[in-house]
């Protein structure tokens, strides 16, 4: 039970084909808040079976529309969701989003009973202050206070639960210090691309360096147009790709505005969307990974996909100096940590990187290698199937 999109790719590409994959059969619901799609079912060439549900809509303000919604009878998406499932009678129902834990106390009140997993995915609080409400025109006590109260209740859904998976060891730690007694594992997110690699050497791909994923502020966009004035001012045929949306909108025009009044268009290139199926495309034509994060709380422990991705592909990466990022990539030998938000020094490492072929080779030789031992997902889908098997 979702609310990212059916094509997740951890929830779809991974766990819900593993389960398929493994002679179950598996049901996939997904509310859309984003889309004006309408709610409708169907099977997906894997063979899924999903369902969409529209959010629904009664008044265009968010809030007002979300009152509504919880505080009088009126039908939700929520509703229609718990609907579904009671047609479906699942042995094991997995959550994969806050939202849905609204719906949990009914969920464990149906006769025949599933056992339920909670998958957590971002660190709450964190993402909650410095993310979500960083622009809110409130007193931050006020904001600290609501997060925290989010936090608690999100821990207390969790309790309720047979089993919590998270993404990294900083929602593991979280979780083993606020329910110790709650089976718990984190189930990385590493990648399963490994067939998908194409071998191309790294001085005939197309992409000098890329960025794969949302667009922010906080994780580098401005740093990494910057870093693009400097690096073509020395090196004019640099080529950089961003591949993912811009949030929020403004930034995006905010990244046109400077593309263009720089003189930049034949630099870069924007694509703000494609299909999981044709990531690898891309993957295989770049040479050096980028990934600029500012350094805020929510940043420290996470481990992104992208970061296993470029290590995939044998792209070296070049990754903010601090967090558990910053310590993969030391370990495993496949790129260089840089200070953050300092676009000079991005531009530097670029420049330094693209002049240093053998160097570039270990760092890519090193990422394949170490994603072959270590990061793919082929370990944690054994150990995720083996907690599906016992629970059921």
């Amino acid at each position: 039970m979702d609310r990212r999109g059916l094509y997740d790719d951890r929830a779809y590409w991974k766990q819900a084909l593993a389960l398929k994959n493994a002679g179950m059969d598996v049901f996939y619901l997904v509310i859309d808040y984003e889309s004006s799609v309408e709610s409708h079912e169907g099977t997906t060439p894997e063979g899924i079976h999903y369902q969409i549900f529209a959010a629904k809509k009664y008044i265009p303000n968010i809030l007002l529309n979300y009152a509504l919604k919880k505080f009088t009878p009126i039908s939700t998406e929520l509703d229609e969701m718990l609907n579904a499932v009671i047609k479906i009678k699942p042995e094991l129902i997995q959550i994969v989003d806050l939202r849905i834990l609204r719906i949990l106390d009914a969920l464990k009140r149906l006769e025949f009973q599933p056992k339920i997993i909670y998958d957590i995915r971002e660190p709450r609080e964190q993402n909650l202050l410095d993310l979500r409400m960083k622009s809110w025109r409130i007193p931050f006590e006020l904001k600290k206070r609501y997060a925290r109260y989010i936090q608690n209740w999100e821990y207390r859904q969790a309790s309720k639960c047979d089993f919590i998976l998270g993404v990294d060891d900083g929602i593991g730690a979280k979780i083993q210090l606020n329910l110790p007694d709650k089976p718990y594992l984190s189930l990385y997110n590493f990648t399963n691309l490994a067939t998908e690699r194409a071998h191309i050497p790294l001085q005939n791909r197309k992409y000098d360096a890329a960025y794969v994923g949302a667009l922010s502020e906080l994780r580098g966009a401005k740093t990494m147009l910057h870093a693009l004035k400097i690096v073509v001012a020395t090196k004019p045929d640099f080529k950089l790709l961003f591949l993912g949306k811009a949030y929020p909108k403004s930034l995006g025009d905010n990244i046109l505005d400077f593309v263009e009044k720089n003189g930049l268009e034949k630099n870069l290139d924007w694509i703000q969307g494609v299909d999981f199926q044709e990531v690898s495309g891309f993957y295989n034509q770049v040479k050096i990974g980028l990934n600029p994060l500012h350094h805020i709380s929510a940043h420290e422990e996470i481990m992104q996909i992208k970061l296993f991705e470029y290590m995939n592909y044998g792209i070296p990466l070049i990754t903010s100096n601090f967090g558990k990022m910053c310590e993969i990539v030391v370990e495993s030998k496949t790129g260089i940590c840089i200070a953050p938000n300092r676009p000079e020094i991005l531009a530097a490492s670029l420049l330094h990187l693209l002049s240093n072929e053998d160097e570039m080779k270990e760092y890519s030789l090193n990422g394949i290698a170490a994603v072959d031992k270590k990061y793919n997902w082929s370990i944690m889908e054994k150990a995720y199937l083996e907690i599906i098997k016992s629970l059921i």
